[in-house]
């Protein structure tokens, strides 16, 4: 795909393919994602049948960590599918002696179901960059033979040479109908499949009738001339050539800007290709990452990136995870910690233990969130489709409207004869076809949000939605959750009271214990970790139930035992408890039938980053508040120590009112962005018109949020920084792809009587107006690490 209207012909052709459905195609990346029903087509039917409608070549993009593409005769091939080997899923040949083949990686391990005589194929780059580049070179090679050919129209057009008049004219007649021959028809193709069979007139529709047009009227004046009748307007054989091989020029740099511009932001190169494997008898041997297997050993040597996710066995080192968390202190790693894909071992030597295959890791989810994130339209896209859908037929009419009124000035006004003033009239007409572009319109978004979403993800900001950037823009008010999201997450316990002398205070930790255990709200994780120190011991609970903005409930030898907020459990009033919510603390409480047993008071400390970000929102005019389950007393002492208004707070809420918290402000007309852990978040998440999560690196996959701060509170800086600089951006390509467009179209039809643009020069159109939206971008790439 080479122009934008190409993707909506794309779109148009998918739309209406039987069993195909939520078609979504991505320009930029040249991409589209589809969902097919398999009891109405088959991958192998659809495809060919893209290709037929589209003119495009088209190849599946298998995902996954699963397939390997293996080097081997056709034999062994054949042996390795008759095995029957447990976990061997499939053996199908890829390219002469490459055979892709899948399997399970949890049953059985690529080194184990690979035979001895096997080798393991060269990595292949991603499908759709593989498919970038063959069209580079397809497209370097067009350009250069319409330039080889070209060069010599052009010379003996505008040059003085002692060459004779007839034999230049029939020169030039060959090599311009060489350069139809060559370069010409990919256009035709294009051109007339997306009228055919999606009834759109596209780009290419406008480089066919300009270039046909200036070489049919330079052959049909050359024939005329052979035959003793003479025009007064020659034959220009040097227009047409000229003329496509700018085309083809601008098409190429563009393309050239794009795909480096993806390159530039891609998180994919951060995974490598060889892995030091740690053997069983101490020996170190060097192998391909996609042979690892599940649980094996690796060696990460100094100043190496991370192979894959895993946990550390032995280590003497500390590893640089500022690409992850921003922190630019490399963190020390012991045992048992977890290590991530593409972070940087320190000075010393690792030893890893595979959890997670390189394809399938922290990288590879980040990439996959950042990528999918590409496939869906905001609004301003479609926006920019519709009038880019326009752009062509309007560009006719005013191309016929100038042949019209030309036609009457050239016989009328400067009294040409009929011949003279059809040559005349076709060269203005030409000049308009060539020059007008609506490519710039089209790249205006996809391509900033190309760049965008890289920068972000490079900086710990992984934007899973494409209304996320648009919308940020705009966000006027920003919402907190409180635990774990202004506050750190691992709050502890400060208190224990014990409210009632039926209980001993071991039986009632441990009821604390057992129900808290397997809960992930940060207070049950708060209290789990608390218990452990002491020598309580669990007790067996049925039928638990965790009760998302309220607590626990389980059941214990027929008796009803629920933990968490006091308010839901209707002791907020108990003197004790009283006491402890006045010193904001966070309770959680235990009864057993109604009847108050235990209360815990736990504190916790606000983010380090908390402070610094809420006062870098106020500088931008952003109102913020608090909505928390929690008690008005914790909530308050919070936003005081933040310098959040006091009518910005909520207390006590559910998830649901959390949710019509934000529904409230959105009925004012403000734009909200909520900003939560995670926990319990998910419907306020989904109301705000951007829900932002914090979360690490694992988080990213099962994520519900349109974007995922990796790095902190930090992040929403980032955030609305990027969302800033990609607006304006945007801003600044419409008012170019306009501006250019207006110029262009009036420069060409001869408007300024003494200042006009020559057919033979309009198609520079397409890279005067593409380049500069390209490099627009790609400025998103200069100083990049700033947050506000």
């Amino acid at each position: 795909m080479d122009c934008t209207s190409c993707g909506v012909k794309v779109q148009n052709v998918l739309g209406v393919i039987p069993g195909l459905h939520n078609p979504q195609v991505t320009f930029v990346s040249r991409t589209a994602d589809f969902d097919l029903d398999t009891r109405i087509a088959q991958t192998d039917q659809v495809i060919p049948l893209i290709e037929k409608r589209t003119g495009f070549k088209c190849s599946r993009i298998v995902e996954g960590y699963h397939s390997l593409d293996v080097r081997m005769t056709k034999v062994t091939a054949k042996q390795l599918e008759d095995s029957g080997t447990n976990g061997l899923l499939s053996v199908v040949q890829s390219k002469g002696t490459i055979y892709r083949v899948a399997y399970d990686p949890f049953i059985i391990g690529a080194r184990d179901l690979l035979p001895d005589e096997c080798s393991v194929a060269p990595p292949t780059a991603d499908t759709a960059d593989t498919q970038s580049i063959k069209r580079l070179w397809q497209m370097s090679y067009y350009t250069a033979a319409a330039a080889i050919l070209t060069v010599p129209v052009v010379v003996l057009a505008w040059a003085s040479t002692p060459v004779p008049v007839h034999i230049k004219e029939i020169i030039s007649l060959v090599l311009a109908t060489l350069v139809q021959i060559i370069a010409v028809p990919e256009f035709y193709r294009q051109a007339i499949k997306s009228l055919v069979f999606s009834r759109v007139i596209e780009m290419d529709m406008l480089v066919v009738i300009s270039i046909t047009a200036a070489y049919t009227y330079s052959v049909v004046a050359f024939g005329l001339t052979e035959a003793g009748l003479q025009l007064e307007q020659k034959a220009f054989f040097e227009t047409s050539t000229l003329l496509i091989t700018l085309v083809l020029l601008g098409r190429l740099v563009a393309a050239f800007a794009r795909v480096n511009a993806i390159r530039a932001v891609s998180l994919r190169s951060l995974q490598t290709d060889t892995s030091l494997l740690l053997q069983p008898d101490g020996q170190q041997i060097e192998i391909d990452s996609r042979l690892l297997h599940f649980g094996d050993i690796v060696v990460v040597r100094a100043h190496s990136r991370i192979v894959t996710d895993g946990t550390v066995v032995s280590s003497d080192s500390a590893v640089d995870e500022s690409m992850l968390t921003g922190e630019v202190v490399p963190v020390t790693k012991r045992p048992g910690d977890a290590v991530t894909a593409g972070t940087i071992n320190g000075e010393g030597v690792m030893h890893i233990r595979i959890t997670r295959l390189p394809g399938a890791n922290s990288i590879s989810d980040i990439a996959a969130a950042v990528e999918k994130a590409l496939t869906a339209k905001p609004r301003i896209q479609d926006l920019a489709d519709r009038v880019a859908s326009w752009f062509v037929p309007a560009v006719v009419a005013v191309a016929i409207i100038v042949f019209a009124i030309w036609l009457g000035v050239a016989a009328r006004v400067r009294g040409q004869n009929g011949g003279g003033a059809v040559g005349t009239s076709i060269t203005y007409a030409i000049a308009v076809l060539a020059i007008s572009c609506p490519c710039a319109l089209g790249l205006a978004v996809p391509m900033v949000l190309v760049i965008t979403g890289g920068v972000a993800a490079r900086q710990g900001v992984v934007i899973r939605t494409a209304t996320a950037t648009e919308r940020t823009f705009k966000v006027t008010d920003v919402v907190f959750d409180k635990t774990g999201t202004l506050t750190k997450g691992d709050l502890h316990v400060a208190r224990e009271e014990m409210l009632t002398d039926g209980y001993t205070r071991e039986s009632a930790l441990s009821l604390a214990k057992a129900i808290s255990n397997d809960d992930s709200h940060p207070v049950s994780k708060a209290t789990a970790a608390h218990l452990p120190s002491l020598s309580s011991t669990p007790v067996s609970l049925e039928r638990v139930k965790s009760i998302p903005g309220s607590g626990i409930r389980a059941e214990q030898a027929g008796r009803i035992v629920r933990a968490g907020n006091p308010f839901w459990l209707g002791i907020d009033r108990d003197p004790v408890v009283t006491q402890l919510l006045q010193q904001g603390m966070t309770c959680f409480c235990i009864t057993v039938d109604d009847r108050a047993v235990l209360a815990l008071g736990l504190t916790s400390i606000l983010r380090d980053e908390a402070s610094a970000v809420i006062s870098a929102l106020h500088d931008r005019n952003i109102t913020t508040h608090i909505v928390s389950g929690d008690h008005v007393h914790a909530v308050v002492a919070t936003a005081q120590q933040l310098g959040i208004h006091a009518g910005n707070i909520a207390s006590r809420r559910t998830p649901s009112e959390k949710k019509d918290y934000i529904a409230s402000l959105q009925a004012q007309g403000k734009t909200v962005l909520f900003c939560g852990d995670g926990t319990n978040d998910a419907v306020a998440l989904a109301q705000a018109d951007v829900g932002a999560q914090l979360g690490s690196v694992s988080d990213v996959a099962g994520a519900v949020a349109d974007v995922v701060l990796m790095r902190g509170l930090d992040g929403l800086l980032v955030l609305l920084h990027v969302s800033k600089r990609a607006y304006v951006r945007v801003a600044f390509n419409f008012a170019w792809s306009a501006i250019y467009n207006v110029f262009a179209i009036l420069l060409a039809s001869g408007v300024f009587v003494k200042v006009r643009i020559q057919p033979a020069y309009s198609g520079l159109g397409e890279v005067v107006s593409v380049l500069p939206v390209i490099l627009a971008a790609l400025s998103m790439l200069v100083g990049r690490e700033k947050k506000c």
